[in-house]
């Protein structure tokens, strides 16, 4: 994603535009144009004394909101999978799994071993 402009800039930048737009979906097009989402749009729209419907705020803002928490909820999801994924050679009884016997029981260096309660990161 572009990075977008500095507030203040954009607002000054914005005014002129403001004056320049005729199409019916000013939020959309703003957000578009300034490379902002849609509650920084709604917001700086209001800030330059554009009126928006109230019922189009609170639709878009709950729709932002959701948005965001699925965007913050992969981001959880991702870090969990790379921290287990980083962690598969450990379980509760051995910080490091360097193998299997041939009856699946793990070898390895057990956490007691390493002077460390499970699951502690080294110093």
């Amino acid at each position: 994603m572009p990075q977008t402009l500095p507030r203040e800039k954009r607002l000054r930048r914005a005014k002129e535009w403001i004056g320049q737009y005729a199409g019916e979906h000013i939020v959309k097009a703003y957000k578009k144009h300034f490379g902002v989402d849609q509650l920084c749009a709604m917001t700086e729209l209001k800030m330059l004394g554009v009126d928006l419907d109230p019922d189009y705020v609170e639709r878009a803002t709950t729709a932002e909101m959701i948005r965001r928490a699925k965007i913050t909820e992969k981001k959880e999801e991702q870090k969990e999978q790379e921290w287990l994924a980083k962690h598969a050679h450990q379980n509760d009884q051995f910080y490091y799994i360097a193998g299997y016997t041939s009856g699946g029981a793990p070898y390895g260096a057990t956490w007691e071993e390493m002077g460390l309660e499970p699951w502690e990161e080294p110093e």
